[in-house]
């Protein structure tokens, strides 16, 4: 009896009291419970990030970011709620839905408008999708391809391959990508991008062709309502008088 409780208090002693830099795993023995997959998996986590040079405030935030993204409706919803809007990551359908619910009475009459006057084309779905592309997807992919995506819509009118062209092409983008900062694109770019690419699809302008005057009060609503308001009012008509200069551009 004390042979045995000899030999549990030196088995005790002979534990090393580490720092949270030195963690190991240590493989369980036989006799312990076994862990599950996702037991295992977050301790994996939490000992990679102790053995980093972060601190701990930089892992809790790297992790939560994790857990984040591997729940689309918490991070759908984060998303929506961040000051800066948002859009980075959402998909076509989520941005509209966003885009619509809190649009305004102008931009609705504009998006009905262009509708009324240019038919299927000119729709709500097709406007919206070329500002989706302009607000994520410009950076990753270059403008000659979402003008090109407008060329073949108004033709085609399948949404559905070119929003697939466009996620391929940005999953290939991001993937050389991984480890470096993403390219970005200015709300000039954007706002530019926006505004030829409808008026190839939507109201149907070859390259270079100047808006209509009667259409330039509903386009500045459009994009400005699609693209928030860093494409202010003033940047969206400045880019529209500049149209002309822009006839090889793409």
């Amino acid at each position: 009896m004390l042979a045995s409780r000899g030999q549990r208090t030196l088995g005790l002693s002979s534990y090393r009291t580490c720092s949270s830099s030195q963690l190991h795993v240590t493989p369980c023995s036989s006799s312990r419970p076994r862990r599950s997959p996702r037991t295992q998996q977050q301790r994996c986590i939490i000992l990679a990030s102790a053995q980093s040079n972060e601190s701990f405030g930089e892992s809790i935030m790297r992790v939560a970011k994790q857990i984040q993204g591997s729940l689309p409706i918490v991070g759908l919803l984060s998303r929506l709620a961040s000051p800066e809007g948002g859009f980075d990551d959402l998909a076509y359908t989520e941005y509209s839905r966003s885009i619509i619910e809190k649009s305004s009475e102008e931009m609705q009459n504009a998006l009905a408008d262009f509708e009324k006057r240019y038919g299927k084309v000119g729709s709500s779905r097709f406007a919206l999708l070329l500002l989706w592309m302009s607000k994520t997807a410009l950076g990753w992919v270059q403008p000659r391809d979402i003008v090109g995506a407008a060329r073949r819509m108004r033709v085609t009118q399948d949404i559905e391959i070119e929003i697939d062209r466009i996620d391929m092409a940005k999953s290939e983008k991001k993937a050389k990508y991984e480890m470096m900062a993403a390219p970005e694109s200015s709300i000039r770019d954007q706002v530019t991008v926006a505004v030829d690419s409808i008026c190839t699809l939507c109201l149907g302008l070859k390259d270079g062709v100047p808006v209509k005057e009667e259409d330039v009060p509903g386009l500045i609503s459009i994009v400005n309502g699609g693209l928030g308001p860093e494409a202010s009012k003033e940047l969206v008509a400045s880019c529209i008088a500049s149209r002309p200069e822009r006839a090889t551009a793409y």
